[in-house]
């Protein structure tokens, strides 16, 4: 007790070091309140002291429905989160001396995995677990192209994990899952992850959940400057040009078809087509909505301007004309529901990449944690090798941040942290491990908000907010 009540004295030790009974008081208390309101419908914690885990909980929904409670055990899709852990099961490779860490990965390979034969000779483990490969983080595209020599810059690179796995897969002689599972998650107990999952627990898995806004705005704003650029062009050519004063319709035809066409491609290109299919949809929908209620108040105009006759609607009357005020109307009236959340659509349970299709819940992340702190599996002589051999990607405020083999890495005054964050759309999650004290926080998200409130659990469990606060 005195040595907790010492912890809780000293600003720089966090919750970490409270007793547990009022650290779960108040990280209840806390989350419960942030949930509110940043209207994230839910979220899994998990809390890793002295090396093991001391508390988890879930609270809130895993769907904006309400009908399933989440629970430490909840599968969320943690995406990038999955990245450490194949760092880690990698490392248990070198360690049998199936891979080192500076060999080139094509040496393990029996055909060419990268296009450029240059950078296949020169692509080692230890720049993908830098993220210094040149390779780019595109992963849905699947682009295999390097942006820069391996070894001379920083790239955040989820394409050259997508690259790792292959190879180890290769090595071992087995799919990468049944790898993951056979190397890493079965020896450390965590018997819930996979990134391939049975079709039957698609459903169980915790759905994210987007404001409306954003997948409409993903598609419309683009869409909108692309029609704004081409029909100035189409204005200025007209006039310039063919010196035509008035501007018709159907002039603007080929802007009409070239704005959502464009937008779909920049879509695709940047987030590729799952997301471009969740965002279409979701625009559409939103139009067809829109389209409905002004046709049904249009018709109600009709009815009530001309009224009956004997119970024969009146011949030979005008009808309505459309209304633009009124389509503006209703499109402004429709801005007051984009904050509501709207779920995504599930990822296929066979839907597989290295990079983002990781289902794991906040309890097996922390049983990962308990072994990593304690170097199981790899031996604490490599463990410390992932943290030791990092590189200096940034500075800001008296903090350096970098990356190890598989970590981000933090370092401060307080010490030296390392961290993984999850970006799936709809989904935000993170791993926070401080090695000195071996301990550490797990925290999964099913909204884009969660990004805000996983940040601020961490510093309050680990230390004070501002050393913890990512740039």
């Amino acid at each position: 007790m005195a040595q907790a009540a010492m912890a809780q004295d000293d600003p720089e030790a966090g919750m970490i070091g409270w007793p547990q009974a009022e650290m779960r008081h108040a990280l209840d208390y806390f989350i419960e309140r942030r949930m509110r309101e940043l209207d994230i419908p839910g979220v899994a914690l998990a809390v890793i002291a002295d090396g093991r885990i001391v508390y988890e909980k879930g609270y809130g929904y895993a769907d904006a429905d309400g009908d399933q409670d989440v629970t430490p055990n909840t599968l969320f899709e943690v995406g990038g989160l999955g990245l450490p852990l194949e760092a880690y099961a990698a490392m248990l490779q070198v360690r049998e001396r199936k891979m080192s860490l500076d060999t080139p990965l094509s040496d393990y390979l029996k055909a060419p995995w990268l296009p450029d034969e240059e950078a296949s000779a020169t692509v080692t483990l230890r720049h993908v677990l830098n993220h210094r490969s040149g390779l780019s983080d595109r992963v849905r595209l699947g682009s295999r192209g390097l942006s820069f020599e391996p070894g001379t810059e920083f790239g955040y690179s989820g394409m050259g994990y997508v690259y790792l796995a292959d190879v180890m897969s290769e090595i071992e002689g087995v799919p990468f899952d049944r790898l993951m599972r056979q190397r890493l998650f079965r020896p450390l107990g965590m018997s819930s992850s996979g990134y391939i999952i049975p079709e039957g627990l698609v459903g169980e898995v915790a759905r994210g959940h987007h404001a409306l806004w954003m997948p409409i705005s993903a598609f419309a704003g683009p869409m909108a400057a692309i029609f704004a650029i081409l029909a100035i062009a189409t204005v200025l050519v007209l006039r310039l040009g063919f010196h035509r004063l008035k501007l018709e319709p159907f002039d603007l035809v080929p802007a009409a078809v070239i704005a959502p066409v464009g937008a779909s491609a920049i879509l695709y290109y940047l987030q590729g087509g799952w997301a471009l299919l969740f965002c279409l949809g979701y625009f559409i929908v939103w139009l067809a909505a829109i389209a409905l209620i002004v046709a049904a108040v249009q018709y109600l105009r009709f009815i009530f301007d001309r009224g009956w006759s004997d119970g024969v609607l009146s011949r030979g009357v005008r009808r309505s004309s459309f209304s633009p005020v009124l389509f503006v109307a209703v499109l402004l009236m429709s801005l007051f529901f984009m904050t509501w959340q709207v779920p995504l659509p599930a990822r296929d349970g066979d839907d597989f990449n290295a990079a983002l299709s990781l289902r794991s819940s906040a309890h097996d992340l922390a049983l990962f944690v308990t072994g990593f702190v304690d170097g199981a599996l790899v031996g604490p002589p490599l463990r410390a090798t992932m943290i030791e051999s990092r590189v200096t990607v940034a500075e800001r405020k008296g903090d350096r941040f970098g990356w190890g083999l598989g970590f981000g890495t933090r370092e401060h005054e307080g010490g030296l942290t390392l961290w993984q964050t999850s970006t799936n759309i709809g989904m935000r999650g993170m791993m926070v491990i401080d090695p000195s004290r071996r301990a550490g926080v797990v925290i999964l998200t099913n909204a884009d908000k969660g990004k805000i409130l996983m940040q601020e659990v961490s510093g309050h469990v680990l230390g004070p907010e501002d050393p913890w606060r990512l740039p």
